[in-house]
This record gives structure tokens, C-alpha cells and sequence, in this order.
């Protein structure tokens, strides 16, 4: 632990200044080594060991904890009391059960609200673009609070992803549309006044068949929709009906309509792929199926035994393989064995050459067109073109495989052109996975409309006055439009435009009509799964803001009475013809229609109990299969498409290329999602933004980045440089952001930022991409020029936030050779120093429990009894005793389970100035680390070129070898450091097994924090969950009047923009700030506390669940024998990350059930729980177990599979001696790195005597004397 003040305030004073900088700059770190050499790092600045970054995370509280900036703090004080301002009052609406009945997804739940109680219904999400996820809503007295997935949908399969689990906040958004407004009376209107307006508007249409009248829709795959879109198109003949998606990319739909005959989507089965290759593809995000794709994939990633004893006499291990070929990091690019950066225009190139190489070889019959224009298409690319030919090579070997025939397949990712679908369209022919691994389904009317073309062709008949009246559905295309097309001034011209959204957009506030829609939870509805599987959207609450009608008004006949809000569905059926459109009948009929299609002689009371189990269950179970394509492909329209293929010039010099992405926000319909904005980037880890990233080598090349330059730590902020990108004429100022793996000149953009109009978390966070997109500019363009500009740019990461500093072994990751030698050969060795015999698995051998004296308490812990395993009849030996491990194989770094997380368990989001300063409160974090070879055994940089200069330093950082995520929340320690030190007992530790908090003790001295090695508490600085998030205060108009006059900081809010806010509003002192609303507190979960300022929180293992559990089982007395009362059996509950997680990474349960027979879902049977098993498993082992705090959680080694043949001969080696650091006389032992320390490695050497290899801390050396003194006592690096 560092010697750090613990009042940062204080830290210039006194003798307990933080050691000077020449003192840290003169001692190295204990670098985090994951095995086979590599070591791993998370940011560039903890690569380089800068003494700034060493001062940084010397900082035991992060930056700040106790200073208020006081400057801006007293001139906020100063101007207070000028002031009376009154904030304004939230909406308060009420919460209302909708109007036609909907049924429970439980059997035996009659559906009636018992207070305290629970409810689940099942219903569905339209994903957008096309697909849909199941899901299972909880309720509490009528309002949805969680979701989940459907455990009975084939999707999800109890799983969920990022943007379902933050769909409820979307539901109860404070700054969604409440009420239509009509803009050229500039006042509000009601629904009624609407209809008014529309019928005498809309009623020419109908007599000219639509002439003038255009309508833009946002695309997603509906039945009932696309039903009734089409009686409006038959109606409006003459209409123009737009299926808009920003992020539309055609090349899936144009490559399969020439190779299949017409437009298909893509449905993949990676749980039978052996060999998986994707060419800038990620199937786990950009792809609606990526749940089954992330449980399919994870399946294959976990190594399995095929054969008990094999040719060396070992297990036999089998686990798929994976290469990626990719622009920039992606979910299953960080899960890749093998990984190549190139620009997109070199992967196309690349996509062709492995076609070149895989077709002739694999004798496909009538492939010659197909091969004759590759030849061409790779001849017009110019000789060499930046491709690695040996990886090449060696990853077509390995598809073409005989035993992988079938099982093989190569994968193509949403923005490559068309020719490149198509072929790897013969790729995946030729291997035999058409059928297998990936079937091709026919795509919707919807999913094959060509958005960009179509919106293009509307905005010329806006131009030309052709278009008198402009309807857009849940579509913003002011905001989202390409910038060359100006959208936003054309529809400013058309004489009347209508928009109906859910929450408040660019396109809304310019429209002679904003109509508040309904929320997909408050609506009916259908969906359509990739597969083809339907589902019904239910209600879960009647429209938030509609209309509450009185006494008087609901004895009205129904087409009397008021108008409520309407959904998307609905208001096509009211342009459509229908006067008072009810989505609950539109898609009951709707079902009607399609079951009597598909089954004759269907009778109403068949049709009724269809119905009535769809709704309960959440899907239609019995449809037909959707019937895949089996013809071949058509090798002479794929050679059409290829011979169109133009591959631009690899890209160099001035001239990048530039590939726009989506993120958690997708296309900007989250931005008002504070979770999701508050949720860290893949690879950057930086939330609240969209900086332009590139790798380290472009951007020191255009003077974007330099070596030592340590941005993220030397101000009070991370700072980015800003810089100027230009496309086709069209120019915006972007911050730059490094990402080690980046391909070289290439600049890749996040979109759905920069937003003007969404609301309080949303408005002017970012950048708008858009802005940059024109003419043939969908997600990749070429040519792209990059300029220094002047000024800086603050961002927020948390890449070094929370660092688990002075440790090594954190995340650990092996080789499948080396896995299946050492996997079922524990380690037993007597200590030399204590004579204590221990016992080490293949995971534990990894780490520092190899080289430390035995895990031994010095007292005995009063639940266990014992200074070691729990004693008999001790507390902690009587179960259940709760535990959860995580494996870190299967883990993609997808952040469904911090999401889920915050949204259980009531986490509130800070704002992106809170977040910079390391004040982020979400539980479970999910660290991203990179590994390298390029480190030598102790952080020094190994001579490549002849040098370790600043090139060198680049050349290292430019090139990770891989991505390795590890999710890490409180770990439950048996001995709690954290207990120890808390003065006032607020944090304690309970008999099965769990540190628990008591907020109401809590006194906030943050002692606990400072005292716990895995940085996993989080303390409410301020009031973060009780006030409205960037909300008003007193005095808020006239502090902002004065804002020129007095300092008040930078002049942004929490969430880093001007719109809302000039200060900070957390610096306002509680009282005077608007508290939360009405309409955010419905979206608390009831069983979990909101915690106030000053109080310490963490991770509860979900207790509420674990509770309720206890009293289900009680109640329900399911355990007759008084012996297994208290027992839960496994699998009755799941925290909240385990039910979300979609590649099955995490599991908990009770780690003492060994012994239970449990029936697993394919039939079989199994004894103990999964806990238990995955503890015993050979991969398991704890996080900083040497501390000996017993962690009840637990990780899993992550397994590689690399194709040997594109190992270097350095790490082939270390498959046959995997253990750095293992004891002397312990098999296999030696010095750290093979038994010689590397001659670059003068710092925090480790020096071996009689006993083990010691790792010492030499920052601490330096400060603390008592300490350097032990280790003279020692002999171990008592002097430099």
C-alpha cells in the first residue's frame, strides 16, 4: 500500500508530502505478467512507467476526493444569495396498468399486484435495423423496474445485452416527450386536437392517392407493422415511404440477393465452428443475434476434454479457434488466437486474396468466373498491398482443414462492399458451412430497403417542393441525416412535417407536429427474431403521459372519450384509414390472419389459446422453421459484384481512411441513457465522448501524440489534442484518442453523439460524426485528411482508474499446448522457510503463490475457526456459503453485466466530470488490459532494432498481441481488509459468507477504501442518487449571469457540456438542488436502498435475490427434511450480472453443494453446483490469493488456442515451462524469465537466496525506512 495522505487536500503540507517525482522516476513497477512472456498493461501511460503516472496511481483516493475546488466552490458562494430562482417542477404522472389485460409469465400467479411483491410478464424488443430480443419485465405495483431475458425466447435464452437492460431507463427518461405540441400556435396541444388537424389535413391525400405526402419510418423487422405499412401504401399509392436507418450498411443484402437470389440475413451457429475468421466483422455487437452468437462462441472458447489420456500421455483438449482481421478492436477481435490490424481497404484486399487462395485448392465446381475476377480485382489492388501472406496462409490451411470441414467458416463485417460478402459467401461454400455454421435467411421488406438511397431520393423531392407533408416514426433524421444532404434546412421548408417519438430529438422540436409516442413497454406490438421466431410486445404500464381520465370521461362511449398517445403501430393504422387504432386488437387480428394462413380449418378457440400462451409465455413456440437458403451460391453473379470492386490505394500520408462505428449509443437514440453514456468504451475505455482514435504510430506521424507526454496524468483532467478531419469538403474538429492495435492510418468515429436535442444527460455531449458522412460515405470512406489543430480537449477514461497497483498476476492467460500439459498436475512442495507442505493448481502455479510463503493467517477467523479452511462446525463449513467465479475465457468484455448490475441494485450515474476524477459508482468493473511480448520480466522494454528509444517505445505499444477483459467486483473476502479498519462497524461480514454494508452506519471516513486491495469500494462524494442528475438549482440564473465575472471552473456541467449547466451542480450544497423527480424514482428497484453522500457502497451479491430466495423456499416449504432447511438449490436465483451475462461468464451459487444431483438442461445429470465445480476446476484461482484475504470470488485462466505455426519460437518455448517465478525446488522452478533476469531489467529486479523469489516494492523502499530494513534482514533489493 502507498503511503499516500489520506486527505488529498492536505497532501502540499507537512512531512507527509508524496515522494518527489525524481524519486519515483527512479524506481520501476511490478508489471503485470499474464504467462508465455507477454505482460500486461492497460493504457499508455502505465506501457511507458512515466514518473507522473507512478505519482498518479500512487494516489490511494483518486484525484481531488477531498478538495471541492475551492475557487469555484467560493465564487459559487459569493453570488448564492443573489438569487430566489425557484426550480421547475417535474411532471408527476401517475402509474396506470394498461387497458387490456395482460397476462403473468408465471403459471400460478393470478396477475393481482401484491404490494412488496414481484410481478414478470414477458415481452419483446425490436432491435433496430432488423431482429428482436425476448424479454422477462419485472414489476413492482404496476411499474417495470428490471428486465431481463426470456429464458423460453431462442435468443436470448435468459440473457440480455447492453441495450435491453438499459431500456427501462428509457421508460422513465424525465426529459421524454409528455404531451404533442403544436409549433405554430407555440403551445401545447392533446391528441384530440391532433386528429382534429390531421383529419381535414390528411384528407386530400387520400383523394390524390398521396401525391405530396411522404412518410419515414425507422426500420425494424414488425409483422403487424409491415402489415399495416402496407394498407398505407395502398391507400397513398403515391407516397414516398422511407425505411431510414442511419447506420444501414448494404453490403449484406446486395451480396446475398446476387449470390442466393435475394436479399437474406445472416444466422450463425458458432457453437459447431471449430475455426472462425472474421474480416472487420463483430458478431457478438454489430449483428442481431449477437446473443446467440456470444453463447455460441463462448461455448467453443472453454477447452473441453475430447480424449482422456492422449499421444503424450495427457488429456486431450479441443476449443475452437480465432482470427481476426479487423481495423479496430472489436468484442470477438479481443477473444481472437490470432489478430492483424489493417486499414478496410486492406482487409478487402485481404478478403480477396484468401479467396484466391482457398477456391482453386478446394476444386469448387463452376467457381471459375468467381476466381477469374479475384485475379483481376487482386491485380488492379497493386502487388503486395500491406497483407501479412504467412498469416494469410496459415489461417486458410487451418479453414481448409479436413477435420474442420463443415465446422469452418469466414465472416464478413457489416461496412466491407458487397464483392467481399460475396465472397466469402464461396469461402464458406467451399468449407462446407453453408447449412452448418451459418444459414441465410430472407430478409423483410423492411432490412432490404436501401435507407441512404431511399432518404437521398426524399431529400431531392424536398428540394424540388415536391413533398407538402413529411410524417417521421420514431426516426430523426435532422440529427441523423448524411451532412451533404443539409436535412434539417429542407425539412424546415416543407409546409407541414409530423413526428411522433418517445423521447425528445432534433427532428420533434422542428416539426409543425411533436407527438409523444408510446414507449415500447408501454404499447402493443410484434417482433421478429433473426431466426425468424415471432413474439408479442406487451404492455407493461398504460403511456406515462397520457391523458387520466375522470369520472365523467370513462363512462363515455370509447370513440368519445379522450385520445391517449399512440405507438408507432398505431399511428400507421390511423394515417392508414383507422379512426381510433388499438394495438391490442391490430395485432390479435393481425395473429388471427397469420395462424389461419399457416394452419386451415384454424378455429377461433385454437386461436385463443395460441394467443393466450404467446402473450404468457412471450413467444410464438408454435411456428414453422424459418427455411434457410440451400441452394450454392451463384458464382457468376458473385463475379459480377467482384469485377465492380474498386480497392482505393493503401492509405499513407496525409491521407487515412476513416471507418464510423456504433457504440452503446447506437445511432444517438441513447444518448439520453445515462448508463450507457457512463459506460466505457470498448478498448478506449472513455465514456461520455466520441474522440477520433487511431493508433500510437499514426498519430505520432501526424503530431497528434508523443511519447512521455502523459496526457491522462499530468493535468487535473485527461486532455486530448483536438484536430481537424476532412472528407469530400466536409470538415469537423474531433479530440484524437490512442488505442494500442489500431490499424496504422486509419481514424476510427464513434456515432450517435453530439446531440442538441434529447434532454439533461444527452444534449451537447460529444461530437456529431454525421456531420463528416456524405455522397458514398456510409461507414468506411477513404481519403480522409487529418490535421493538427490548436487546443486541448478534456475527456474521461477510466483505463487506469482503480488500478491494483504494486501487484502482478492479476489477469492470467495461458496456451491450450501448455494447458493440457500441466491442466491435472497440482504442484505439492514444502515451503523451505516454514516446512508447510501446499497444494497448487495449474492456475495458482501461474501466479505469486508460486514464489510467497504459504497462505497462513496469523489469527484465526471467529466464522471459520481456523487460520486456513473452515473448521468443522465452524459458521463458514455449514452452507450455504455463496461464492461466484468468473472465466475469463468465455468473458467478451460486452459490460451487459455492469449494466445490469446498476440497474438492480439502484447505481447512480455521476457525470463525466465526476468520472474523470475516478468517482464512477458502478460495482462491477470490467478491466481492459493489453499484453504484449514486447516487455521484458520486470517492466523494461525489450531491445527490438537496437534500441529502446522513442520509436522503439511506439513500434512496442503499436502492436498488443491481444485484449484481456476481467471483470471485477467486491470479491467477498473471508478476511476482509476492509473489516478491520472501519471505526464504526459499518462494513461487516455475515455467516454465509458475504461483506455486507450497513449504510446507516456509515460515517464516510473512506478507511475501508484505502484498505482494499482490489479497489472495488465506491463512496458517495456527493448526492449523486438523490438529486436529479445536471438538474437546476437556487440561484442557478443568477450564478450563470455572473459566470464571465467570477472563476467558476471550465463553465461545463457534470456532463462536461455548456447546454445545462456552468458549474458543476454536485458543488451546490444539497438543499438548494432539484431533487429527483417523479418520474426517475419509479425506476428504482424498491428492495435496494438509495444511498445519500457520505456513504461507502459495493457489490452485495445481489442480497435482496438471495433473500427473497430464502423466503420463497420457506414459504413454499420445499424441503421437508429439517436438515436441509436454509438450503437454496442451485440455480433458484442468479445475481444480477450472471443472468445477464450472454457467454455464461460468470456463475454463483453456494461453493459447499457438492454433493446434490441437479438435472442440467440437455438432460443430464450433474452432482454439486457449478460454483462448486468451477472452484475445483484446474483454471480457478484468486485474485491476490497471496494476500490471503480468501476471496469468495474467484477468476478463470483464460485459455488461448493459437495455431502453432504463428507462434514465435519465444513463446513456443514457454508451453513446455509456462511457470515465471515458480519455488526453486518446486518442479519446473527457477528465476523469473527461465532462470536469468533480462539484462535491460535494472528495475524491481527480483533477487532469489536461499528461499523463494521475492518481488519487492521499491517506491515503498525508498519512503518507508522500517521497511528497506527488511529486506536488508532479507538480502533481497535492499540496495538499487
Amino acid at each position: 500500500m502507498s503511503h499516500a495522505d489520506q486527505c488529498p487536500s492536505t497532501m502540499n503540507e507537512g512531512p507527509k508530502q508524496r515522494p518527489a517525482k525524481a524519486v519515483l522516476a527512479a524506481n520501476g513497477r511490478a508489471i503485470n505478467r499474464t504467462v508465455n512472456g507477454s505482460r500486461a498493461w492497460r493504457s499508455a501511460e502505465e506501457f511507458e512507467d512515466t514518473a507522473e503516472f507512478r505519482e498518479f496511481v500512487e494516489r490511494e483516493f483518486p484525484a481531488g476526493a477531498s478538495e471541492l475546488l475551492a475557487s469555484s466552490r467560493r465564487g459559487f458562494l459569493q453570488v448564492m444569495g443573489a438569487s430566489l430562482a425557484l426550480a421547475g417542477l417535474a411532471t408527476v404522472p401517475g402509474c396506470r396498468r394498461p387497458d387490456h389485460k395482460i397476462v403473468s409469465f408465471s403459471q400460478d400467479a393470478a396477475g393481482d399486484i401484491v404490494v412488496g411483491k414481484p410481478l414478470y410478464f414477458a415481452t419483446s424488443m425490436p432491435i433496430p435495423g432488423g431482429g428482436a430480443e425476448g424479454l422477462l419485465a419485472e414489476t413492482h405495483e404496476g411499474r417495470p423496474t428490471k428486465l431481463e431475458g426470456n429464458p423460453l425466447h431462442p435468443i436470448n435464452q435468459g440473457k440480455s445485452g447492453v441495450m435491453s437492460q438499459a431500456l427501462v431507463l428509457g421508460l422513465y427518461d424525465p426529459d421524454r416527450l409528455k404531451y404533442p405540441f403544436y409549433k405554430p400556435a407555440g403551445k401545447e396541444a392533446s391528441w384530440d386536437d391532433f386528429a382534429s388537424w390531421a383529419g381535414e389535413h390528411f384528407e386530400p391525400y387520400g383523394k390524390n392517392r398521396g401525391k405530396g405526402l411522404a412518410l419515414v419510418v425507422d426500420k425494424k423487422t414488425c409483422p403487424t407493422r409491415d402489415a399495416w405499412l402496407k394498407k398505407f401504401q395502398d391507400r397513398y399509392r403515391e407516397a414516398k415511404v422511407v425505411h431510414w436507418s442511419a447506420v444501414d450498411a448494404r453490403g449484406q443484402a446486395e451480396a446475398t440477393a446476387s449470390s442466393f437470389g435475394g436479399p437474406m440475413r445472416e444466422v450463425l451457429d458458432l457453437a459447431k465452428a471449430r475455426v472462425i475468421l472474421t474480416l472487420d466483422a463483430d458478431p457478438l455487437r454489430d449483428d442481431p443475434g449477437a446473443l446467440v452468437n456470444a453463447r455460441g462462441l463462448s461455448a467453443g472458447r472453454a477447452p473441453r476434454v475430447v480424449k482422456e489420456k492422449g499421444e503424450h500421455g495427457h488429456p486431450e483438449y479441443e476449443m475452437s479457434r480465432v482470427y481476426a482481421v479487423e481495423s479496430g478492436w472489436t468484442l470477438v477481435g479481443g477473444q481472437a488466437d490470432h489478430r492483424l490490424a489493417l486499414p478496410p481497404s486492406r482487409v478487402a484486399l485481404f478478403a480477396v486474396e484468401l479467396a484466391r487462395f482457398i477456391l482453386p485448392k478446394m476444386g469448387v465446381a463452376g467457381a471459375e468466373p468467381l476466381i477469374a475476377a479475384l485475379d483481376a480485382a487482386a491485380g488492379s489492388a497493386g502487388q503486395g498491398g500491406g497483407i501479412d501472406r504467412a498469416f494469410l496462409e496459415e489461417a486458410a490451411k487451418d479453414l481448409m482443414s479436413g477435420e474442420n470441414r463443415g465446422k469452418a467458416v469466414v465472416l464478413a463485417g457489416r461496412h466491407m462492399p458487397a464483392a467481399v460478402h460475396a465472397a466469402c459467401h464461396a469461402i464458406n461454400q467451399a468449407l462446407g458451412s453453408l447449412g452448418t455454421v451459418v444459414k441465410y435467411h430472407p430478409m423483410t421488406a423492411s432490412q432490404a430497403y436501401d435507407s441512404e438511397a431511399g432518404l437521398r431520393e426524399l431529400a431531392g423531392l424536398m428540394k424540388d417542393g415536391a413533398i407538402s407533408t413529411l410524417v417521421c416514426l420514431e426516426a430523426n433524421p435532422c440529427y441523423d441525416a448524411p451532412g451533404d444532404l443539409d436535412f434539417a434546412g429542407l425539412y424546415a421548408k416543407v409546409p407541414a412535417t409530423v413526428c411522433l417519438s418517445v423521447a425528445a430529438t432534433e427532428t420533434a422540436a422542428a416539426s409543425t407536429w411533436s407527438l409523444n409516442g408510446c414507449h415500447v413497454l408501454e404499447s402493443w406490438g410484434d417482433a421478429e427474431a433473426n431466426d425468424g421466431t415471432i413474439s408479442p410486445i406487451m404492455p407493461m404500464i398504460a403511456p406515462l403521459f397520457g391523458h387520466v381520465a375522470d369520472v365523467a370521461e370513462r363512462q363515455l362511449p370509447e370513440e368519445d372519450r379522450p385520445r391517449q398517445p399512440m405507438s408507432d403501430l398505431e399511428f400507421i393504422a390511423f394515417l392508414a384509414g383507422e379512426r381510433r387504432p388499438d394495438g391490442y386488437r391490430l395485432v390479435r387480428d393481425a395473429w388471427r390472419d397469420m395462424l389461419k394462413n399457416r394452419h386451415r380449418g384454424h378455429t377461433d378457440e385454437q386461436f385463443e389459446s395460441v394467443w393466450r400462451r404467446s402473450l404468457q409465455d412471450g413467444v410464438h413456440t408454435d411456428q414453422p422453421t424459418v427455411a434457410f437458403v440451400s441452394k450454392g451460391v451463384d458464382f457468376a453473379a458473385a463475379a459480377t459484384l467482384v469485377r465492380g470492386l474498386t480497392i482505393p490505394p493503401a492509405p499513407g500520408g496525409s491521407d487515412l481512411e476513416i471507418v464510423f462505428t456504433t457504440g452503446h449509443l447506437h445511432d444517438g437514440r441513447f444518448a439520453n441513457v445515462g448508463w450507457l453514456q457512463e459506460l466505457p468504451d470498448l478498448g478506449t475505455m472513455v465514456c461520455w465522448d466520441n474522440p477520433a482514435v487511431m493508433s500510437p504510430a499514426t498519430a505520432v506521424r501526424l503530431g497528434f501524440w508523443g511519447p512521455k507526454e502523459n496526457r491522462y496524468t499530468k493535468d487535473k483532467y485527461p486532455r486530448a489534442v483536438l484536430g481537424m478531419f476532412a472528407i469530400n469538403g466536409r470538415r469537423i474538429t474531433l479530440p484524437v484518442w490512442i488505442l494500442p492495435g489500431m490499424a496504422d492510418d486509419t481514424v476510427q468515429v464513434k456515432l450517435g453523439y453530439g446531440r442538441e436535442v434529447c434532454g439533461l444527460v444527452g444534449d451537447g455531449v460529444g461530437f456529431n460524426a454525421y456531420a463528416l458522412r456524405s455522397a458514398g460515405v456510409a461507414l468506411w470512406a477513404s481519403r480522409c485528411a487529418a490535421e493538427k489543430t490548436d487546443g486541448e480537449y478534456w475527456i474521461a477514461s477510466t483505463q487506469n482508474h482503480w488500478s491494483m497497483e504494486s501487484r502482478t498476476s492479476i489477469v492470467r492467460a495461458i496456451d491450450l499446448p501448455a494447458y493440457a500439459k500441466y491442466a491435472h498436475e497440482p504442484l505439492t512442495w514444502k515451503d523451505p522457510t516454514y516446512g508447510t507442505e501446499t497444494t497448487l493448481n495449474l492456475a495458482e502455479r501461474l501466479g505469486e503463490l508460486s514464489h510467497t510463503p504459504p497462505n497462513v493467517s496469523i489469527y484465526k477467523n471467529p466464522y471459520a475457526q481456523s487460520p486456513t479452511e473452515p473448521a468443522a462446525g465452524s459458521p463458514f463449513a455449514k452452507g450455504p456459503q455463496w461464492g461466484m467465479t468468473i472465466d475469463l475465457s468465455k468473458c467478451t468484455g460486452c459490460s451487459a453485466c455492469t449494466v445490469a448490475c446498476q440497474s438492480e441494485n439502484n447505481i447512480p450515474v455521476v457525470g463525466k466530470k465526476e468520472t474523470a476524477k475516478g468517482r464512477e459508482m458502478t460495482w462491477i468493473r470490467v478491466d481492459r488490459y493489453f499484453a504484449s511480448m514486447d516487455y521484458g520480466e520486470y517492466g523494461s522494454l525489450k531491445k527490438r532494432g537496437g534500441g529502446t528509444g522513442e520509436g522503439d517505445v511506439v513500434a512496442a505499444l503499436n502492436r498488443p498481441e491481444e485484449m484481456l477483459h476481467q471483470p471485477v467486483a467486491c470479491v467477498h473476502c473471508e478476511n476482509a481488509p476492509c473489516e478491520t479498519v472501519c471505526p464504526v462497524n459499518a462494513t461487516v461480514h455475515t455467516k454465509d459468507g458475504m461483506n455486507a454494508m450497513a449504510y446507516n452506519r456509515c460515517i464516510g471516513t473512506r478507511y475501508c477504501a484505502n484498505n482494499c486491495p482490489y479497489k472495488v469500494r465506491r463512496f458517495n462524494f456527493f448526492d449523486y442518487g438523490v438529486t436529479k442528475f445536471n438538474g437546476g438549482y437556487y440561484g442557478k440564473k443568477a450564478v450563470e449571469g455572473v459566470a464571465g465575472v467570477i472563476p467558476l471552473g471550465d463553465k461545463t456541467g457534470a456532463t462536461g457540456s455548456t447546454v445545462h449547466n456552468l458549474i458543476n451542480p454536485n458543488l451546490v450544497p444539497p438543499r438548494l438542488r432539484e431533487k429527483l423527480d417523479q418520474i426517475t424514482r419509479m425506476s428504482k428497484n424498491p428492495d435496494v436502498t438509495v444511498r445519500s453522500r457520505g456513504v461507502m457502497e459495493k457489490c452485495s451479491y445481489c442480497v435482496q435475490r438471495i433473500n427473497t430466495a430464502r423466503i420463497e423456499i420457506t414459504v413454499s416449504d420445499v424441503f421437508k427434511d429439517a436438515k436441509d432447511r436454509g438450503r437454496i438449490p442451485d440455480g433458484f436465483f442468479q445475481v444480477a450480472c450472471q443472468q445477464a451475462c450472454p457467454s455464461d461468464a460468470i456463475t454463483f451459487g453456494d461453493i459447499l453443494d457438492d454433493a446434490t444431483e441437479y438435472a442440467s438442461a440437455d438432460g443430464t445429470k450433474r452432482r454439486g453446483s457449478k460454483v462448486h465445480a468451477a472452484r475445483n476446476d484446474p483454471r480457478s484461482y484468486a485474485l491476490l490469493g497471496y494476500l490471503i484475504t480468501r476471496p469468495r470470488t474467484s477468476h478463470m485462466i483464460k485459455v488461448r488456442n493459437p495455431n502453432p505455426n504463428l507462434v514465435p519460437a519465444e513463446r513456443k518455448a514457454s508451453w513446455d515451462h509456462p511457470f515465471h517465478g515458480a519455488p526453486h525446488d518446486a518442479p519446473g522452478g527457477g528465476h523469473e524469465g527461465h532462470g536469468h533476469a533480462s539484462a535491460d531489467d535494472t528495475n524491481t529486479r527480483p533477487t532469489t537466496g536461499a528461499g523463494p523469489a521475492a518481488v519487492f516494492e521499491p517506491v515503498k523502499r525508498s519512503e518507508d525506512a522500517g521497511y528497506a530494513l527488511s529486506l536488508r534482514v532479507l538480502g533481497v533489493g535492499a540496495h538499487a
